[in-house]
């Protein structure tokens, strides 16, 4: 079985590294969806340079980028539903890369998930092994 496991990510790139290090030998692909916008338009300019280091260093197969659909209101005030469309639509994107890889299993992570990687080895095993 394959699995494949996509970062939701627009900030907290810093934690990446570490979180990606204890699921890589576990996982066929890890791809990053990320956005440069925020879903209420803030901006983190410094992401994409740490995330193609990442993928540099074999850490990150696929980097794919996702532009936010930022919907106003009649004020011109940005929808709070808004972040939740988006987030649905980055984390189809990351099934659907899965898929196309030939994955079986999947995860979709964000940067602060943190595993231990012998009790992560455990759990996949145990749920490969579940049927």
């Amino acid at each position: 079985m394959k699995l494949g496991i996509t970062y939701n990510v627009f900030d907290s790139e810093e934690l990446l590294e570490y979180s990606i290090k204890q699921v890589r030998d576990f996982a066929h692909i890890i791809s990053v969806v990320y956005q440069n916008v925020s879903n209420f338009g803030e901006t983190n300019p410094n992401l994409l340079n740490t995330l193609n280091e990442l993928k540099n260093k074999g850490l990150i197969d696929i980097l794919v980028e996702y532009s936010p659909n930022i919907e106003k209101d009649i004020n011109n005030e940005i929808k709070i539903a808004n972040g939740t469309k988006n987030e649905q639509d980055k984390r189809n994107i990351g099934i659907d890369i899965s898929r196309a890889n030939g994955c079986d299993i999947f995860m979709n992570m964000d940067c602060d998930e943190l595993y231990d990687k012998v009790e992560f080895e455990w759990a996949l095993n145990d749920f490969k092994m579940g049927g």
